[in-house]
Formats: structure tokens, sequence, C-alpha cells
């Protein structure tokens, strides 16, 4: 029996599609990247903002009318998370529903459509998180792989669904997140990328605020590991410890994904996020203890109540603050959080004005950085036979180096940078 599966959303969810492939070939299903071929075609959602929900409506609606009638369709994660047996009203079509938690049970629901049964439901509280006794088939480049360290969320804020989607924050132990990186090392994969939606708070939700250092301290041990990358950081919980392990470490990239969502305190507080002066002073401490940092942030616009003063503060912050690597997003009103209630909204047209803004104040500043590392010599990864990353750059987020003389896909190498293709990609000799 033939399955495919179609993985939307961030790498957190990419890790669990891998896990689900992982479990159905162990037990002896057949992968097929072709719809068309399958038998069974499972589709791991986002609902996360309503961009997300609509490709997913967008991805369902082309499965099912493409669908054969001998086929079986499995849609699972936050979607079903958040909708529940709604799905089934939308979309008859669907044969099972399972939860952003409930993906480890998917060779057991599979069993049962081989029964003739029909519109399965499993969503459950999430609490469920995966750990290295389950097989993952990686999907990524032979160069990288995604490490999640964690599940859910704790830190509630307000325009934010994944405490509902995924959750409350749930460690994994350390001890099994290294048995796990040691077998992706052994497959060959040079750079492990630590992800959970707050990679700084891990273990905090046990109260064992070092066990972040610890993990770090032994991930840096296993030999042929070249880089550690950390993701998804946040300001308030990103220690002293944290700086100086990654100042004093020959492998952790000297590269930081800070999500900030606004400079502007009032708008902040709405957010329920810290104050930008706990951000502005870990930046300044950043920069002048790590060497050679890397900064990415993310930013959101058209939050309610934003006005001019508020966004032209941002504006203000992100050219005195040059940031390497920016992101923006416009504000998507959620139904179930706190912000989905608050008044003065932002209309459409100014969100996605501002958002056009802030991207053109950032690129000369993204550009002006690639420039500066023009003639000179870096280590490289090689994601595709042409083409690859640095430290400074996260794959498929960041930009990517190109090259003219092929390199085997894994293979780690230094080059010279020899000139900045666009504002984002690089070429090397």
């Amino acid at each position: 029996m033939k399955v495919n599966l179609i993985s939307l959303g961030c790498p957190k969810n990419l890790v669990d599609s891998e896990v689900i492939l992982g479990k159905l070939g162990e037990v002896g299903y057949a992968l097929t990247p072709s719809a068309e071929d399958a038998d069974i075609v499972i589709i791991n959602t986002c609902s996360f903002i309503d961009k997300a929900r609509t490709e997913s409506y967008q991805v369902i609606s082309r499965i099912i009318s493409q669908k054969k009638s001998s086929q079986k369709l499995i849609v699972c994660g936050c979607l079903p998370q958040l909708e529940g047996r709604k799905l089934f009203f939308k979309f008859p079509q669907i044969d099972v529903l399972l939860g952003s938690a409930d993906f480890y049970r998917i060779d057991k629901v599979i069993s049962e459509l081989g029964k003739g049964r029909s519109h399965l439901f499993s969503v459950n509280e999430p609490s469920f998180i995966y750990n290295s006794s389950f097989a993952r088939f990686l999907s990524t480049p032979p160069s990288y792989a995604y490490l999640k360290i964690a599940e859910g969320c704790s830190n509630r804020c307000s325009y934010c669904l994944i405490p509902q989607l995924r959750g409350k924050y749930r460690s994994r132990e350390p001890q099994d997140v290294i048995k796990e990186a040691r077998v992706l090392v052994d497959w060959g994969v040079k750079e492990l990328i630590l992800i959970a939606q707050d990679t700084t708070f891990y273990d905090w939700d046990l109260d064992k605020k070092s066990s972040l250092i610890y993990l770090l301290e032994q991930l840096e041990k296993i030999d042929k590991l070249e880089w550690i990358r950390l993701l998804y950081t946040h300001p308030s919980h990103f220690t002293s410890s944290l700086t100086r392990v990654m100042a004093n470490s020959e492998k952790i990239c000297p590269y930081i994904d800070l999500p900030l969502q606004h400079t502007h305190n009032k708008i902040l507080a709405k957010m329920k996020r810290p104050e930008f002066q706990v951000a502005e002073k870990l930046i300044d401490k950043l920069r002048n203890n790590i060497p050679g940092l890397t900064l990415r942030t993310t930013f959101m616009v058209g939050f309610p109540g934003e006005g001019k003063e508020h966004f032209n503060k941002l504006l203000k912050d992100v050219e005195r603050l040059k940031f390497e690597w920016l992101g923006v997003f416009t504000y998507s009103p959620e139904q179930g959080t706190p912000a989905y209630f608050l008044p003065n909204k932002v209309p459409t047209k100014i969100k996605e004005r501002r958002y056009r803004e802030l991207m053109q104040l950032q690129q000369p500043i993204t550009h002006k950085f690639n420039e500066k590392r023009v003639g000179s010599i870096c280590s490289i990864l090689v994601d595709k036979k042409n083409e690859g990353h640095t430290q400074f750059q996260t794959p498929e987020i960041d930009g990517k180096v190109f090259f003219s003389r092929e390199h085997k896909p894994g293979q780690y190498f230094r080059g010279r940078i020899s000139l900045v293709k666009n504002c984002y990609d690089l070429l090397v000799e």
C-alpha cells in the first residue's frame, strides 16, 4: 500500500510529518511523492493564522478534486485540532481527522480504514510528544535536520493560538534528545537545528533552567556534528549562561533567531510581550559578547491599536538596530485569542502598506550585510549539488549560497564569496 504525505506549515510540523512517515515505513507501507499514485493521502495541516488555514483548505480541496474513489484521505495536525468535526461537514470526503498530538496513532487508524470504517475521529487534549524510539523519515537535505526539543507553549501571547493548538509547553528529556541527535549524525547529518515554540524555555516547565546549557554541551561532544543552530528564542528567557556558552562554542552557530513582534511598549503590552527595553539590552549584550553574531528577528504589523506613531517607532528602531535578517507578518485576528476582542482594528490596506514599507526598509540593510561578506572565505554546507548555506543563513528561511562547481549534498567545504546575487543570495567561487 502506497502513502503520500503533504506537510504544511513550520519546521515543527515537518518533524511530526517525518515521524508519521517513519512510523508507516517501519510497519511496511511504501512511500510515494505522488498523490495520484497513493492509496492513502495524508495532509498534515497548519492553522496558526488565517493564511495558513486558507492554504490547508486549498490543498484539501485540490486533493479531493483529484481523489480516486478507492483512495483514503487523512487530515491531521492543527486544523483538525482547531475545527474538530466541523471539517467533516466542510469536506465529507475526508476519511480521518487526527489532532495535532494524535499523529502517533496513524498506523492503527489506517488499519481501521482497512476494515471498511470511515469518518474516524481522534482529536484529544494535546499532551503527547514523540521521543527517540520513534523512527523518522528525513525530508530535509542530507546536510541538516530539525531536532524538536519541546512541544506546545505556555507564554500566552494575546494574539497566538499555539497553546490551544499544541497544548502547554512540555520538554523532552535531555538524554532522549541527545540519543536522537546521535542517530541523526550517524545518518550523515552535519547540522542540527534545535526547534520548539520557545527553545530558550526548554526545561523551565520542569524548573530546570540549566538544562538547555547541559543539552548544548552534550551535543557539542558528538563527533562529525559540525553545526548546532538555535531557532525561536525568547528575549525574556535568554540567559547570560546561554550567551557565554554560545560565545565560547566551536559548533553553535553565532546566529540567533529572536522574534520581537514590535518595539513600542504600548503595543507589546497589548500583545502580552516583554517591554522593548528587555530585548534592547539583550541585543547589546549578545552583539558585545558573541563574535560575528548574526541576528534574525520577526515583527508583526497592524496589531489592533497600532497607530502611525507606534509604526514609525518600529521603523526607526529597525533602521537603528540593523538586524541582518528580518521577517514581517501582518496581524491575523484569531477567534479564541484575547487580541481578537481588542478595539481599534487596523484596516487590511494599511496593514499591507506597513508590511511593504518595513520590508523595503530592511532590504538594503540585509543587502549591505551580505555585501560585507564579499571576498571573505566562509564554511558552507551543501544542501543540493549547486547550492547550500552558511552559518549566517538558516536554510529555507534566509538566503542561499550558489556555486558553479558541483558538490555532494551533505558535504562541508570552505569557499570565497564572490558576489551578492540579489538582496539575499550569494555566489561562491
